[in-house]
């Protein structure tokens, strides 16, 4: 049976409830000021060999719990080692029979009423979500933004907090609003950074380019991972600025996340990218998929596979406010 998010279950406030009943006030600190950390994690049905393959899961605890740490958010820390956070993301997955590729939310947010952005207690869920392709595979139109991208000493783009995203909304409605699929965002200095929700990444003369982290970037768990399956492959990679023209000069450029998995530009500002040839692009994007359905062995590691009888209704039950 087809996942159903409005007949779904939630982990939410340290217990499962329906979907439909987990609420907050209008004047929770998180409705009205976007006080939330989140993440967002894929889960890939393998049909062949019956599996349910959850991608890099270390990592994104790794990410949240840096995310929680740099929000000031005290209960997830406290509450949540790896395992304790592993399990309940695998327990979420059981207690909705998921036999499909979904998309899982984990989030904390402020959890208090009050007229002030300040920062008290926070609480946990997580949900799921139907996620299909988030953009095309490949042939994206995308423009250079108008919008700068936030710098680190404002909201600083290592943190997945809902407020930044103030940013990424207006970046993509203004692309789509001018007839593009995606847009390319500059820092202040006039660097291109990331997409409107992506890790970035051009080819010149076989070499993937991508801007290092220090550069107002997001650490990507899947830019982590394009980094490494290309370093294995011995394609060369270089982590470095990138200048506005050399969109217009690279061979190949592709968008990287977990949403967007990996994503083949075709044009930007309407010249098109290389000579339309994505060798080096199709060959990654390839392989990343080719892991994340548990397809290639050497990258087992990098996933947390759940079977179906390892994930019934009920099984390894996540005990309120238990430690481990």
């Amino acid at each position: 049976m087809a996942f159903d998010l409005n007949n779904s279950k939630v982990w939410f406030r340290e217990q499962f409830i329906d979907y439909k009943d987990a609420h907050v006030s209008i004047f929770n600190k998180t409705f009205m000021y976007g006080l939330y950390v989140f993440t967002g994690i894929r889960a890939n049905w393998n049909a062949e060999t019956r599996e349910l393959h959850v991608f890099r899961l270390d990592e994104h605890y790794k990410r949240f719990l840096h995310s929680c740490r740099i929000m000031r958010f005290k209960q997830f820390p406290k509450l949540y080692t790896r395992e304790r956070f592993i399990q309940a993301v695998k327990n979420t997955l059981g207690e909705n029979n998921i036999y499909e590729d979904i998309y899982i939310r984990p989030f904390s947010f402020i959890d208090v009423e009050a007229m002030a952005p300040t920062l008290d207690e926070d609480a946990f869920g997580i949900g799921l979500y139907p996620m299909g392709n988030y953009v095309a595979d490949k042939g994206l139109r995308c423009n250079v933004s108008s919008y700068t991208r936030t710098e680190d000493n404002a909201i600083s783009p290592h943190v997945k907090v809902g407020g930044a995203y103030v940013n990424t909304a207006l970046t993509k409605y203004e692309a789509v609003r001018l007839g593009y699929d995606e847009a390319i965002v500059l820092d202040a200095h006039g660097h291109a950074v990331e997409g409107s929700a992506e890790n970035l990444f051009i080819v010149r003369d076989g070499t993937l380019i991508t801007p290092p982290v220090s550069a107002n970037i997001l650490e990507g768990i899947s830019r982590k991972s394009v980094i490494e399956i290309a370093k294995d492959e011995g394609i060369p990679v270089l982590e470095r600025n990138i200048d506005r023209s050399e969109l217009y000069k690279a061979d190949e450029v592709f968008l990287t996340g977990t949403a967007a998995r990996v994503a083949i530009v075709s044009s930007i500002d309407d010249v098109e990218v290389g000579n339309g040839q994505y060798n080096v692009s199709e060959r990654i994007q390839s392989l990343f998929k080719e892991i994340a359905y548990g397809f290639n062995p050497k990258y087992q590691d990098w996933l947390t596979t759940i079977t179906p009888a390892s994930h019934q209704e009920g099984s390894d039950p996540l005990h309120p406010l238990s430690p481990n």
